[in-house]
């Protein structure tokens, strides 16, 4: 009979934290109300988080496609049957579609020249390779490779007129558009010639401007025993 009378007891009497909330002023109601409703807050959805992290991964995911696309502009992506082993180099040609290799020239004397349209030196220099190419026409072959390229890679061929008196002119690959300049031990300086035998065999890389023309003159004199 005891214990009836205790739960009954117990069970009218009414909790402490809402007799709390009964007896506070309307404003302490409201404050007391709102933190019950802050403990029992929910989760954010599943959904949402999820939605998140599907647009970060896109969004990662676009990122690396834009870097790939920016290096294969700039030539920072392999071609298809370029070599830029300086031994049997094959580079895109400059213009248009095909191949500059190196065999192709097989039995005359071939000098590679390389340039880029902000090579100031360059500029120097080309109009005496255009004129001994002009001359020794038939006997040695000249090569322009444009490397290291930054701008328009037709401003320098277009300026002097490189495909009337070269043989080919060829766009480097590979790392920062440089790989057989690189290979040559061409390093962050642009000026680069680079002399074979008929044979194909390297016999000296220059990386120094040939100016005025007659360095040139004596350069291939000494090399191949020609003169102009």
């Amino acid at each position: 009979m005891t214990n009836r009378r205790r739960l009954r007891g117990h069970a009218g009497k009414t909790p402490a934290w809402r007799s709390a909330q009964s007896r506070a002023p309307a404003g302490r109601r409201d404050y007391l109300a709102a933190s019950s409703r802050q403990g029992r807050a929910p989760a954010a959805p599943k959904a949402a988080v999820r939605r998140r992290q599907l647009a970060a991964v896109v969004a990662v995911a676009v990122s690396i496609l834009i870097a790939v696309g920016v290096l294969a502009f700039r030539g920072g992506s392999p071609t298809v049957g370029a070599v830029t082993n300086p031994a049997a180099f094959s580079l895109p040609a400059l213009n248009g579609n095909g191949l500059v290799r190196l065999a192709d020239y097989h039995g005359q004397p071939v000098v590679v020249n390389f340039f880029a349209s902000w090579c100031t030196e360059c500029q120097a220099e080309l109009p005496g390779f255009v004129q001994e190419a002009s001359a020794l026409k038939g006997q040695v072959i000249f090569l322009g490779v444009d490397s290291l390229e930054t701008g328009n890679e037709n401003f320098l061929p277009n300026l002097f007129h490189l495909s009337g008196a070269f043989a080919a002119l060829a766009r480097d690959v590979g790392r920062d558009g440089g790989g057989l300049h690189a290979a040559l031990g061409g390093g962050n300086t642009m000026l680069l010639t680079a002399f074979y035998d008929a044979g194909g065999r390297l016999l000296d890389v220059e990386r120094v401007a040939l100016v005025p023309v007659g360095a040139l003159k004596i350069k291939i004199a000494q090399l191949f025993g020609i003169t102009s």
